[in-house]
């Protein structure tokens, strides 16, 4: 699952990625967050015809045909069963979107341990994800996305059996294309993820309270934990 990461994206991370998707819209700088948390406004990149931009939604999906915002919030969506449940069907062949990421956090199964999970180099990631636009009986206009979900690959499995499914350049443009309204073809698109080249470390239990938003949330933990031995210990 994805259930916190963060969107710390500074201002040489963000021209190069206007640059290098393209947008036709964008901001100047983002508010920096450590520790997003469920409910809380992050930012995507987006489609309308040939205009890609930044919007900012709610973190936990919100069907438009919902009378009024749920008491869960619905923050992943597993990409198995994502063509089965209205819910997300209608959303998922004509609202996607990429959520741009510095890293994402994981508690391992085993003992609640928070681990970083971010790219080899340091770069962003994209996290699959799609939206929908909710209007409420007093008028309010909600925004809001859930991330996709596949299974994890070998670098995961020893933390979770869940991830956060991650698209690269080459998927990109087709992912975003809003023309793309074919199911079959939408589906290929959910592949696996034992291509994408991360990497993790422990990080301190400060970063369990969402009410933590600051550097300290990425530190590598006092305590820390050879990712080697990471595999060792869950065999």
């Amino acid at each position: 699952m994805c259930g916190r990461f963060a969107q710390v994206i500074k201002h040489d991370q963000l021209k190069k990625l206007t640059d290098e998707l393209k947008l036709q819209q964008t901001s100047d700088q983002l508010e920096l967050n450590y520790n997003v948390a469920p409910s809380q406004t992050v930012v995507a990149i987006v489609a309308k015809a040939d205009i890609r931009y930044l919007g900012f939604f709610r973190w936990g999906l919100i069907p438009s045909w919902m009378k009024e915002i749920p008491d869960k919030v619905l923050i992943n969506v597993r990409s198995e069963s994502i063509l089965e449940k209205p819910s997300f069907k209608a959303s998922f062949i004509r609202r996607r979107c990429l959520v741009p990421a510095t890293g994402f956090y994981e508690w391992r199964t085993s003992d609640k341990q928070p681990f970083f999970i971010h790219a080899v180099d340091n770069d962003l990631i994209y996290m699959a994800g799609i939206y929908d636009l909710w209007t409420g009986a007093d008028g309010s206009y909600v925004p809001s996305l859930g991330i996709i979900t596949t299974d994890s690959n070998e670098i995961m499995k020893p933390i979770h059996h869940r991830m956060p499914l991650m698209l690269d350049s080459i998927t990109w443009d087709a992912w975003l294309n809003p023309a793309n309204q074919d199911p079959k073809l939408l589906n290929s698109l959910l592949v696996s993820n034992s291509d994408v080249n991360l990497s993790y470390y422990p990080v301190s239990k400060y970063v369990n309270s969402i009410n933590n938003n600051s550097p300290e949330c990425l530190q590598k933990a006092e305590s820390a934990i050879a990712q080697e031995d990471i595999f060792s210990l869950s065999n």
